[in-house]
């Protein structure tokens, strides 16, 4: 079954956003990135509730991150931390999935037994 949202056809993964994120974890409010980036990651043409349209998702979360997170620094920092900042960038996109995509890309993530 493929979930909709029509109201939401993409997700915008800011690497401010996820900076700031990443600040509130790390308890500084100092921002890690002078420039804010973004980019749109469309998930409404994927069923999220199968492995292959989690793996999808995954793909597309991970360019998004990498085009984001190119010279990233954490908060304070002074060496750059892509890993981070990946990291950081999965964690907003996850965190902006409509509820119903958050569980159907769960159930998807969840360990098959055959039995």
């Amino acid at each position: 079954m493929k979930t909709e949202f029509p109201t939401a056809s993409f997700l915008s993964a800011s690497l401010l956003a996820a900076a700031a994120f990443a600040a509130a974890l790390l308890g500084t409010g100092v921002p890690a990135f002078a420039g804010e980036k973004e980019a749109r990651i469309p998930f409404s043409d994927l069923n999220l509730s199968t492995t292959r349209g989690a793996d999808v998702l995954d793909v597309r979360i991970d360019q998004a991150a990498r085009d984001l997170c190119r010279d990233a620094r954490r908060p304070g920092g002074r060496i750059s931390d892509r890993a981070w900042c990946q990291a950081a960038v999965r964690a907003e996109v996850m965190r902006q999935l409509p509820l119903a995509a958050q569980r159907d890309y769960a159930v998807a993530r969840l360990p098959r037994i055959d039995l």
